[in-house]
């Protein structure tokens, strides 16, 4: 009986457990489902966390504690700031967005402390519901009549942010060539249906890498390329004589742009920004489409992170992300830092740290930097 009950234990924490997590991870972009701003899978993702967490103490696992770095800035700082100015009705504080970057940030300690089973049984979860939701999709897509996909979501763009968060983690968690071939195309699928321009410039980046992969593996793939390149370079404007050489790219991060309205939301974030610049207004909107505090996000995760915690809160997430960068790519694991350079490509044109996904990529980077680190 005993050994019973240590089978159901070991299946329950190395497979059940993760593999749940990963399936919940991709339903989390089902917005249409909160009410209030929080709904049952976001309740279901936190409790299967919270017990992956639990049993990892029983097991007195190591764990990195770096991670908590957010979770105090926001409880000792950032929440404060975000009272006393919901307190004073200053414009664009937001008590909501507060409670999700502490949930988020409590995800990202639990992804940072994680085992490369875990990561490996959770990306299993994200590929087999991915499969599901394509077969669904396609079966009921009117492909003659191409509209931006929002299945359960409220906003295709959730529906694009977690299909690139799904690829990093597949790449990260999947040894198996076939399964990482698999999960990307039914990433791809489920991303592209969204009609998100920057999730196209974000999958324009991952390619790069890929590219650049190709090219570094031998002199003769080096010399290939270059010649390719040549070829490019001169058969294009015999082939496009009225185009230049960048008018595509520039058309294209033109189009994410959306005609230059982020680039106005931008400027007036960071003006928000510089009139607090250490520890930033709290939690909230506090950009415009005219002048800064109109309540709206300046549509880029940096800026919208220095608005509300300052300098200190934009390098306490976003170092994490290139310093797990640099020990991607001197691991010449190519795929992994294209799909993180994807991803932070994307967060340039979107707010995107209320989603549980990119928490979790977050606590992927601290683990890998820390991980590299013990290592060493």
């Amino acid at each position: 009986m005993p050994k019973q009950i240590a089978n159901i234990y070991n299946n329950l924490v190395g497979f059940v457990l993760p593999f749940i997590i990963g399936i919940l991870l991709i339903a989390s972009s089902f917005t249409s489902l909160r009410i209030a701003g929080s709904g049952p899978i976001e309740i279901l993702l936190l409790l299967a966390l919270a017990l992956l967490l639990f049993f990892k103490l029983l097991e007195n696992s190591q764990f990195h504690y770096a991670p908590f770095v957010s979770l105090i800035y926001l409880l000792i700082f950032m929440a404060p700031i975000t009272f006393l100015n919901t307190y004073d009705d200053f414009l664009g504080s937001s008590t909501r967005t507060l409670y999700a970057l502490i949930y988020g940030s409590f995800i990202g300690f639990i992804a940072a402390n994680i085992s490369h089973k875990d990561q490996q049984y959770i990306a299993y979860g994200m590929i087999s519901i991915l499969i599901v939701i394509d077969a669904v999709v396609i079966f009921q897509y009117d492909f003659n009549d191409m509209k931006r996909l929002l299945f359960l979501s409220e906003n295709p763009n959730q529906i694009a942010l977690t299909a690139l968060g799904a690829m990093f983690v597949i790449a990260m968690g999947v040894e198996d060539i076939r399964l990482i071939v698999t999960g990307f195309i039914a990433t791809l699928i489920y991303g592209s249906l969204a009609l998100s321009d920057s999730y196209f410039v974000s999958i324009f980046i991952l390619f790069s890498f890929l590219f650049l992969k190709i090219i570094l593996l031998s002199k003769l793939f080096l010399i290939l390329g270059l010649l390719w390149l040549t070829l490019l370079l001169i058969s294009w404007p015999l082939a496009f004589p009225d185009s230049s050489y960048v008018e595509p790219i520039l058309d294209l991060w033109s189009s994410a742009d959306e005609g230059g309205g982020r680039v106005t939301l931008a400027i007036n974030g960071i003006t928000a920004f510089l009139s607090s610049p250490i520890f930033g207004h709290g939690a909230g909107a506090f950009s415009g489409t005219e002048i800064p505090f109109m309540r709206f996000e300046a549509h880029n995760t940096l800026i919208d992170f220095l608005t509300m915690g300052g300098l200190i809160w934009a390098l306490i997430v976003y170092v994490p992300f290139f310093l797990a960068a640099r020990t991607i790519l001197l691991e010449n694991r190519f795929l992994l830092l294209g799909s993180l350079m994807a991803i932070i490509s994307f967060s340039l044109f979107h707010f995107i740290g209320r989603h549980p996904i990119f928490w979790v990529i977050w606590g992927y980077c601290l683990f890998i930097e820390l991980e590299n680190r013990r290592a060493n």
